[in-house]
């Protein structure tokens, strides 16, 4: 038996980046490992230049994660400004930065989730972690940051609502943590859903490559991993959450 930490995420919209080149930016179709270091990181308070806190909160956990109910994609197109350096002159306000140089405006499609709700699990990877699973889990109930669901723009609809329990595996952990009927109700949830977790020995399940493992958060910087696609059957009722105190 060991311990596991599984909580909520649902936003009206959500945006999970993968590999993106030239002006196209997706989003992944679940939560990347990147993205839910990055709730974890805001939530505990690490800021995003403490590489060293960062590299050990991402190698300390391991990470599941349950699509609840898929969403629908939404491409959205965006006109962004740029401004550039101007010598030593000091801009003081966005008008400045207008008027002084040149906007070097940017043309952009970015994809985002709507309506959207996925579980997902975190478990000790070694006996070395910077933050037991209770400090999480307390960190997620009161985040001592705003916490954007892959962007700023995206904030969370819902509570985190944390819960530990004890169980032989992940998929266990995930399984006793139901969808909140309330919002359950009302998105397009499927009787079987899909379900990512990190490879741990041999399977024999369908595995899969990911780019989702940040290395330098300054330059934006991904390794791959390898995860383990499964199905799994909604549970027969949908109860909300209990919360740990």
């Amino acid at each position: 038996m060991a311990q596991y930490l599984t909580f909520q995420i649902y936003g009206p919209l959500q945006a999970y980046g993968t590999v993106a080149v030239g002006e196209i930016r997706p989003t992944s179709t679940m939560p990347t490992r990147s993205a839910v270091l990055g709730i974890l990181a805001a939530a505990i308070g690490i800021r995003r230049d403490e590489e060293t806190r960062l590299a050990e909160l991402r190698d300390g956990y391991r990470v599941a994660v349950r699509e609840d109910a898929p969403g629908k994609v939404m491409l959205d197109y965006h006109t962004i400004q740029t401004p550039g350096a101007r010598g030593k002159r000091q801009l003081h306000c966005r008008r400045d930065e207008l008027l002084l140089t040149e906007p070097n405006t940017i043309l952009s499609r970015r994809e985002y989730l709507m309506d959207a709700l996925f579980t997902v699990c975190l478990w000790q990877a070694n006996h070395t972690v910077p933050y037991s699973l209770q400090e999480i889990a307390r960190a997620l109930r009161s985040p001592r940051w705003t916490i954007g669901l892959g962007r700023k723009s995206c904030p969370p609809a819902l509570p985190f609502a944390p819960k530990i329990t004890d169980h032989t595996t992940p998929q266990e952990a995930v399984a006793a943590y139901p969808a909140d009927k309330l919002v359950s109700a009302g998105l397009r949830s499927p009787q079987v859903m899909r379900m990512l977790l990190d490879t741990e020995g041999p399977h024999t399940d369908t595995e899969t490559t990911v780019r989702d493992v940040p290395l330098h958060h300054g330059r934006r910087q991904f390794a791959e991993r390898k995860v383990r696609e499964l199905l799994v059957r909604k549970a027969a009722t949908d109860e909300v959450p209990h919360v740990d105190e």
